[in-house]
């Protein structure tokens, strides 16, 4: 009986029936039989000749394609559909017409070679000023600019100083200070001096304590307008040389917070300037940050103490290292990628911030693999494969697993592949096309 709907004999159509597939058994998708009965293929089953055996996993048994010259279950141009269920290392075999098809099709292969890999993810970065080590340089106290004594590119020292004020307000803050010395020392004298009159029973109780009171209350009063001039800025020598030379001048000093580079300047002599106001950006730029983008898909990937690698337009090739010290815990909405940070090394002053580039975040330690042109790579159905060469004529069609995420023209096989072996790098994909061709209609028994 014949099922016209699917074209094939009623106890050959699965599809009708599904008790009656036979699962183990190749299955001719051309002529719609058994690879065993399609005598289409084979026509020694035609002429009532012997049957083969039913195939079995091992290369070398089973059914055989007469046409390739190759084992049934391993011909690719027969039996395509077998690709999708290899494991990394399993091939199928393609074999052109002649030995020097493949030559004439100008198929070019290059050795695998040895490599240590490591898996890794694509980002882009910006390059910014390290925030950890960036100050923006304001005003403790109003007052009119005087002297600018740096200027932007500069190199500073921490403490140096970086402008001179005319301010009011530290002249009243010194004053405060001078008279608070004042009427400390007179405080202490009289405090001292009911003591010893107490002593002589010439002071009462009572006017001893009164004068302790007065005294402690003139130390409080001193040290309240002692820290309002560190707290304007003043160093503690200079706090000194105020309280020695009875200075009440409206000098006012900024300076630098640490050791850095003055990257922007925002002042002039003659300038009224208020507290809060940034008149210096001053940049530690040892180190710089990298403002990572990675694409959400990526994201499982990131954690802290990751090696980034980047580069960028312009460098020669130089690259720039450090570690992700943050991730972010959400994704931006409008573009779907996860920022990140990254701290790398600028002693050589190469970095600009603002500057844009690629950056790869390696997210595993390094493995042995061998390394291939990236233009050898196929994808079929979700796999990745390469091509092979056996013999002039025969290839290959190799299941293979790469390292994810690399950059450049080449890249690394974890598993599939052995150092040495030929691996089509040019006409890779005339080798498809003649894998593919049985599905493209023209299959194995076109004359």
């Amino acid at each position: 009986m014949w099922c016209t709907e699917h074209a094939r004999y009623e106890d050959r159509c699965w599809l009708c029936q599904p008790q009656l597939e036979e699962k183990g058994r190749l299955w001719c998708e051309e002529h719609s039989l058994y690879e065993d009965e399609c005598f289409l293929c084979h026509p020694q089953l035609e002429d009532g000749g012997p049957q083969e055996q039913e195939p079995t996993s091992h290369a070398g048994h089973g059914l055989f394609c007469n046409e390739h010259q190759v084992v049934e279950a391993e011909c690719g141009i027969c039996q395509p559909q077998l690709a999708a269920g290899l494991m990394p290392g399993g091939e199928l075999k393609i074999r052109f017409e002649s030995a020097q098809s493949a030559a004439k099709a100008g198929i070019r292969t290059s050795p695998a070679r040895a490599a240590a890999a490591q898996a890794s993810v694509r980002a882009y970065c910006e390059v910014e000023y390290n925030g950890n080590s960036l100050a923006r340089v304001t005003p403790f106290a109003s007052g009119i600019v005087r002297k600018v004594l740096v200027d932007v590119g500069q190199e500073v020292e921490e403490g140096e100083i970086l402008m001179e004020l005319h301010s009011s307000t530290a002249a009243t803050a010194k004053a405060a200070y001078v008279a608070a010395l004042v009427d400390y020392d007179l405080k202490r004298q009289v405090s001292e001096r009911e003591h010893l009159l107490a002593k002589k029973d010439i002071s009462s109780e009572r006017e001893v304590q009164e004068a302790d009171a007065a005294f402690q209350t003139a130390e409080v009063q001193l040290r309240t307008a002692q820290q309002v001039l560190l707290n304007y800025g003043f160093t503690e020598a200079e706090v000194d040389s105020i309280r020695e030379n009875q200075d009440t001048t409206a000098t006012l000093y900024l300076r630098a917070p640490f050791r850095g580079t003055l990257v922007e300047r925002d002042v002039v002599v003659g300038e009224a300037v208020e507290p809060g106001r940034r008149l210096f950006l001053l940049a530690d730029l040892e180190t710089m940050w990298l403002s990572l983008s990675i694409p959400f898909e990526q994201a499982r990937h990131l954690r802290d103490g990751l090696l980034v690698e980047a580069e960028f337009p312009g460098s020669a090739g130089e690259t720039v290292r450090g570690e992700v010290d943050w991730v972010n815990t959400s994704i931006d909405e409008r573009s779907r990628m996860v920022q990140a940070r990254a701290v790398v090394d600028n002693t050589a002053r190469s970095l600009s911030a603002g500057s844009f580039g690629d950056a790869v975040l390696f997210v595993a330690e390094a493995q042995d693999s061998v390394e291939i042109a990236k233009d050898a790579l196929q994808r079929y159905e979700g796999g990745t494969y390469v091509f092979v060469e056996i013999e002039d004529d025969l290839y290959s069609l190799r299941r293979v697993t790469t390292v994810e995420g690399q950059s450049g023209d080449s890249v690394a096989v974890l598993a599939g592949l052995r150092s040495g072996e030929p691996v089509v790098t040019t006409g890779a994909f005339t080798v498809m096309s003649e894998f593919l061709k049985s599905r493209l209609g023209a299959g194995c028994v076109d004359d």
